[in-house]
């Protein structure tokens, strides 16, 4: 969640290598954009991942979402192996493409959400090594 190399867009199906910009890099906190290309929506995010076991991404400039918006994801360890990631969506649109988005979101996102970062994860995984 946390790796902002160049290959960042590539292990993330939905990002677009276009609108991906690293601005800032610290010790627990980085201020990066990041977009899509269909739909065309873009966010410049501050990611904080500050507390142990979780990362908050915040809404600071974005074409179709209020600032101030956030994402959640907490990674809890498994007794299988792995671990369970929780996530909290809390979004405000500040256009009719973002309202679509946000409505959108709330009806499939849980599901569509679970399968997208489990696919991600997976796929980590694999390029690291791990079960």
């Amino acid at each position: 969640m946390i790796d902002f190399s160049p290959n960042r867009p590539h292990r993330w199906p939905a990002s677009s290598v276009k609108a991906f910009e690293v601005y800032h890099i610290g010790e627990t906190e980085a201020d990066i954009r990041e977009g899509q290309d269909f739909p065309k929506l873009w966010a410049k995010w501050h990611y904080d991942w500050s507390k142990a076991d979780s990362v908050t991404l915040t809404i600071v400039e974005a074409g179709a979402m209020a600032p101030g918006g956030f994402m959640t994801l907490t990674a809890t360890p498994t007794a299988e192996g792995g671990s369970a990631v929780h996530g909290i969506w809390e979004q405000t649109s500040k256009n009719l493409s973002g309202l679509i988005g946000v409505a959108t979101m709330r009806v499939i996102g849980p599901r569509f959400l679970s399968s997208y970062y489990k696919k991600v994860y997976d796929g980590l995984a694999a390029v690291n090594g791990s079960p």
